[in-house]
């Protein structure tokens, strides 16, 4: 690494390098151009799709290799061929939820359908490797040439990793036996009131008036068996099989992913906001959409712009590096942004087995475990050998006396790569729609909108029909009766097409209102931002571009619309208290990083949750929501739940407000009086972007920690005081000319070389809440000469240059 001419320095050296003016790539049909811009946005301008994807392949991987090759090894669970023992537990969690298995059922399903899947992502993968086979190893990515390993050409495997990521990191819930242990322990009128199946405050994404449900029959289905022993708020609960709690559902194994590692996956808070206006409503009398995706954040970053021009298409966005296709896009009439439906889309099982746990009861008949043998390898060590066990539900849990397993849809075929192809050839929402119908997981609100004034939104994908129980906590295998019977028919999905209202918002909410005749979740805790982001729309007539843009950067905090009100009349206060009282009173409920009552509210809050939820039944199980404190504030604020439990006396809701706010004087009211400014919210609220490998050893890599606004659950999120996600793309779409004017930012840059100034030259943009302006000139001759950087011919070639990834030294 350290050598003077091909080490550290030549890696540096190319960081920069445009791509040469003539490039021969194998597998081309014809001629492509390629225009690179300013900010290494690769324009692609090919006279057919096939050679649109072959050189889409080779843009791709000659930017951001490192990224193509590590999320699909990540879950395949090969991380420590490369890492060493620190990945074991991340290979092992990753193998024990069963991604390769699935992907290699799914190859053999996508293989038996003829998929047009598996051609678009060949060809996108030949490209990719034309570009990979170019390669020695002075011109190998930083990271691989620091482990020390080289790039493997790419297999339809690995584009099926890739995705089955995406599905894990937005659907799979690793919550376990907490519902079932609440649900026994709290009884089932207090479980119904602390966690309601539906909140009680929100917005749903499918107006009401538009709900076309309403002819669906189904059979209602039971709720999962439970003991019901409810147990008094005063009385403290044992955390581990109490006599009051059912034990088939005490301690029971369930995977978790490695904390502060790839394998994270769901957590509460991830999630996306979109939103468009019709003509009607828009300034510009045309549709106006907006999208923010909020996933993790990492250097490089998660997505990757293109923009890729044929015959057949015109299509600009962002896609995820490996993934041959674009994923949200821009087309010359159209375009579409994703947020998160949250639907439950994973299930637990308890199974009975044999002695020697070599079999499971499964609908009155003993079955077979399916035995895997399965090798974790290690750098410079000996290979691991393992079994994996699975049912038919999917993989098995052994601990000394149970079997437990999961059906997930992460675990079935999907066809998603394909929908984005055919979204992105769609010139009209019928052929959007029709495109949609390919889409399986992970499930999503695909918000569309057009130049001829629709708007639709699909909440689409694999939503299961469970034929018993519904999905909330752990339920009986063994009996057969809890078996996933089907999937809901993709018309019977929430949906909405131009609705009278003149807009259609998304944000993580329930999609439909409890009228919805299928079971969608259980755990739609907070509607914040759905009702923010509706206010917004319906407080005005008409939205200018701006004005969708300032709604993305928006970081009002609706909590304290719901908590402070509260406070107002409160008596008893002491001095300093009643000055924190008098400041929250007076505050905006905006969260700029140079203001400080977000961290006086920020404190409050908390102390005031934490006592309120101070009960034993709540220990390593989850708190109910704000939403449910909310809700017995203004309905029963002499609730038991606002009594403390470690007190002989009865404490009510205004006890606990009156404490919180006395906890925050004594915390913070020094510092106020001495140098405030100490605490303003940017110096204890910042984001963070992590190497992707998420490596402490690679921290020089990281960029920030930066002061960041936001709160939890504002439309610009900040989940907590070291934020590693938030929005992953902001993108504004208005209709008003052809192509339509676009603007995005993502937080990184288009390289994936550390050295390169495209590595996070976007950074700053970012945090300043601006945006770029995207170009979607139809050819190369109409591209604009002040933001060209460079051209590229690649031609047809059956041989491929040895030095195309940049000059020789």
């Amino acid at each position: 690494m350290l050598d003077p001419w091909y080490g550290l320095y030549y890696t540096a050296r190319l960081a920069d390098e445009p791509l040469p003016a003539t490039l021969d790539l194998p597998d081309l049909r014809e001629s492509v151009s390629i225009v690179q811009d300013h900010r290494g946005v690769p324009h692609i301008y090919a006279k057919n799709d096939d050679d649109l994807l072959v050189a889409f392949g080779y843009v791709v991987a000659r930017d951001r290799l490192f990224e193509i090759d590590f999320i699909p090894r990540a879950t395949a669970g090969r991380l420590a061929e490369i890492l060493g023992p620190t990945a074991i537990a991340t290979d092992r969690f990753f193998r024990s939820i069963g991604l390769a298995w699935s992907a290699k059922n799914s190859i053999e399903e996508t293989t038996a359908a003829a998929s047009e899947q598996i051609r678009i992502t060949r060809l996108f993968q030949k490209g990719a490797n034309a570009y990979i086979s170019s390669l020695s190893e002075p011109d190998y990515p930083f990271e691989m040439r620091l482990l020390g390993y080289a790039p493997e050409l790419l297999e339809y495997m690995d584009s099926q990793m890739l995705l089955l990521y995406m599905v894990y990191d937005l659907s799979f819930r690793g919550e376990g036996s907490s519902r079932n242990e609440l649900r026994d322990l709290l009884g089932a009128d207090d479980y119904e009131l602390l966690y309601p199946r539906y909140s009680r405050t929100y917005v749903p994404i499918i107006p009401p008036s538009e709900a076309h449900w309403k002819s669906i029959k189904i059979a209602s289905a039971p709720t999962p068996v439970s003991a019901k022993t409810p147990v008094s708020a005063k009385t403290p609960a044992p955390t581990k099989t109490p006599a009051t709690l059912n034990p088939t559902f005490a301690d029971i194994p369930f995977p978790t992913g490695p904390p502060g590692t790839i394998a994270e996956g769901f957590r509460s808070g991830i999630g996306s906001n979109n939103w468009a206006v019709s003509g009607k409503r828009s300034a510009t009398g045309f549709p106006i959409l907006g999208g923010d995706m909020h996933l993790n954040l990492s250097l490089p970053a998660l997505c990757y712009e293109v923009h890729l021009v044929s015959p057949d298409m015109n299509l600009y966005g962002v896609t995820i590096p490996g993934a041959p296709a674009v994923v949200e896009g821009i087309t010359e009439t159209t375009a579409w942004a994703f947020t998160n439906t949250g639907s439950d889309q994973i299930d637990y099982y308890v199974l009975e087995t044999n002695e020697d746990q070599t079999e499971y009861l499964f609908a009155g008949s003993m079955v077979p475990f399916e035995v895997v043998s399965d090798t974790i390898f290690v750098a410079d060590e000996a290979p691991i050998v393992e079994e994996r066990l699975y049912s038919r539900y999917g993989p098995v849990f052994l601990d000394d006396d149970r079997a437990t397993t999961i059906r997930w849809v992460g675990h079935d075929f999907s066809r998603s790569a394909e929908a984005l192809w055919k979204m992105g050839h769609a010139g009209t929402y019928t052929e959007f729609e029709k495109a949609l119908e390919f889409w399986d997981s992970p499930m999503q609100n695909i918000l569309f909108a057009s130049r001829d004034d629709t708007l639709a939104i699909r909440s689409t994908g694999h939503l299961p029909i469970r034929a018993g129980a519904d999905g909330s906590g752990v339920l009986d295998g063994s009996s057969g009766e809890n078996f996933w019977s089907g999937r809901v028919p993709f018309d019977e999905l929430p949906y909405s097409i131009n609705p009278d209202q003149g807009y259609l918002a998304s944000a993580n909410q329930q999609p439909a209102d409890p009228s919805y005749p299928y079971y969608l979740g259980a755990d739609w805790r907070e509607g914040y931002r759905s009702l923010r982001i509706n206010e917004l729309l319906s407080g005005r007539k008409r939205h200018t571009v701006q004005d969708i843009m300032s709604y993305q950067a928006d970081v009002h905090v609706v909590q304290a619309d719901h908590f402070i009100p509260f406070l107002e009349e409160l008596e008893g206060l002491g001095d300093d208290a009643t000055r924190i009282r008098d400041r929250l009173l007076d505050w905006d409920r905006e969260t700029r990083i140079d203001q400080v009552e977000p961290l006086l509210f920020d404190f409050f809050l908390k102390d005031f949750m934490d006592h309120v939820w101070d009960e034993s039944v709540f220990d390593g199980r989850p708190d109910p929501s704000d939403m449910t404190v909310y809700h017995l504030l203004k309905t029963d604020p002499e609730s038991r739940w606002f009594d403390i439990e470690s007190t002989e006396v009865r404490e009510d809701a205004a006890q606990l407000l009156r404490s919180a706010l006395e906890s925050t004087a004594v915390r913070y009211s020094k510092a106020l009086l001495e140098n405030e400014d100490d605490l303003q919210w940017g110096l204890h609220n910042r984001l963070v972007l992590k190497h992707l490998t998420r490596s402490e050893a690679l921290r020089p890599l990281w960029r920030g920690p930066f002061p960041y606004p936001g709160y939890r659950a504002t439309l610009s999120p900040s989940g907590s005081r070291m934020n590693t996600f938030s929005a992953s793309w902001r993108v504004v779409v208005d209709f008003s000319s052809v192509p339509p004017n676009a603007y995005g930012i993502y937080p990184g840059g288009q390289s994936g070389n550390p050295f390169s100034i495209r590595y996070d030259e976007n950074v700053d943009t970012y945090l300043s809440f601006e945006y770029h302006p995207l170009i979607m000139a139809s050819s190369p001759d109409s591209f604009p000469e002040a933001e060209r950087r460079s051209t590229t011919i690649a031609r047809p070639s059956g041989l491929g240059s040895k030095k195309q990834s940049g000059s020789s030294p």
